[in-house]
């Protein structure tokens, strides 16, 4: 999939290549020190909460219920049937709202609760990469990539519960894995079909890119974009690729995700409650375990129980992080690139004894 961090990484790669014949001043490396002790809770806020901690509440959320109220008169008794009844509507999901979704995180703990369940995550992700370079070893690393996932599932099925759930002090982490045969039981299908999703999503626009001639990749790596210039062919070509590579997270991925997502949270123990309203029975799909039910939900009624209003709210989420995004990436470009400019004028151009151009900078 052709992502921003991979062709970010390629044009920073190609900088690298042929570097500025200049050297900094002390005041700089303050500058973009600076700069990094500011960047790093503002990029783990949207890397980690608002791209993982939000859509997993989101998917778990279920709608508050209409109900009608019976109406009554001055009395106690009720009113005749041809009277009106007034019937209650549902108050606004919490995820429907990034500034309500962070005031509710906000008040677990203060400003810190946005990187609950971060140290764990990373864990998770060490494991899994343990997991797919041993598995790597003898099968390809695709299939070894699904093996660690559910591998790993009783971990990752954990994270969701702490990230859906109030803190529970005096219990650690591994204290609250639930039964690892429930976890498979429960996760292998829609975990096998989240792998699928995010390969077809990313292998299909490749092979789109690849068609058309658009050759997307190699051209940023070999830093033809420098010399040569857009095409409206190509900036068409460039707009089906991105467009299919969207399309596929859409309609797979988010899906997919979400399904999952609801599944890991029907294993949630029954004394603990979730920040947002859930409906653990699944719309009376999900009998409890000790009524001879399986104790978790399918990956079918995880998907059927979320209505077209719930949808709409989780791709609504993720556009509105696209565009968070977006504004703080624009951001701070504007505050590096300014660095920049104040760096440059501290600097006198001129030749050394080579002919070659330097930079005495103060």
């Amino acid at each position: 999939m052709f992502s921003t961090v991979t062709i970010g990484h390629s044009l920073a790669k190609r900088f690298t290549e042929d570097p500025p014949q200049w050297k900094l001043p002390t005041t700089a490396y303050f500058l973009f020190l600076g700069d990094f002790l500011l960047f790093l809770p503002v990029l783990l806020i949207f890397g980690y909460t608002l791209q993982h901690v939000y859509p997993t509440l989101a998917a778990v959320e279920d709608p508050l219920p209409a109900y009608e109220a019976l109406a009554m008169n001055d009395d106690g008794t009720p009113k005749a049937d041809n009277d009106p009844i007034r019937t209650a509507q549902p108050g606004k999901p919490i995820t429907s709202s990034i500034r309500a979704t962070n005031r509710l995180i906000r008040s677990l703990g203060g400003w810190l609760s946005n990187f609950r369940g971060l140290g764990y995550s990373i864990v998770i992700g060490f494991f899994t990469l343990t997991a797919l370079g041993v598995f790597s070893v003898v099968l390809p690393v695709r299939i070894a990539h699904l093996l660690a996932l559910i591998a790993l599932a009783p971990l990752s099925t954990t994270w969701t519960h702490i990230v859906i759930t109030a803190p529970t002090p005096g219990k650690s982490f591994f204290q609250r894995i639930p039964s690892p045969r429930k976890v498979y039981l429960a996760t292998w299908l829609p975990t096998i079909l989240l792998w699928a999703a995010a390969h077809v999503s990313a292998l299909l626009p490749e092979l789109l890119d690849h068609v058309i001639g658009l050759q997307l990749r190699d051209r940023i790596n070999g830093g033809r974009f420098r010399d040569e210039p857009l095409h409206g062919s190509d900036i068409a070509k460039i707009l089906a690729v991105v467009g299919l590579s969207v399309a596929l997270q859409a309609l797979l991925v988010i899906p997919s995700h979400a399904a999952l997502t609801r599944v890991q949270a029907s294993l949630l123990p029954a004394d603990q409650d979730t920040l947002v309203p859930f409906d653990r029975s699944f719309a009376g799909r999900v009998e409890p375990e000790v009524v001879t039910g399986k104790g978790f939900a399918t990956f079918g009624a995880a998907i059927k129980t979320i209505p077209v209003a719930s949808w709409v709210r989780i791709y609504l989420l993720r556009v509105k992080v696209f565009a968070v995004g977006m504004g703080v990436y624009a951001l701070m470009g504007v505050i590096v690139a300014g660095q920049l400019l104040l760096v440059r004028r501290m600097c006198d151009g001129g030749e050394n004894e080579d002919g070659e151009k330097v930079f005495k900078c103060y």
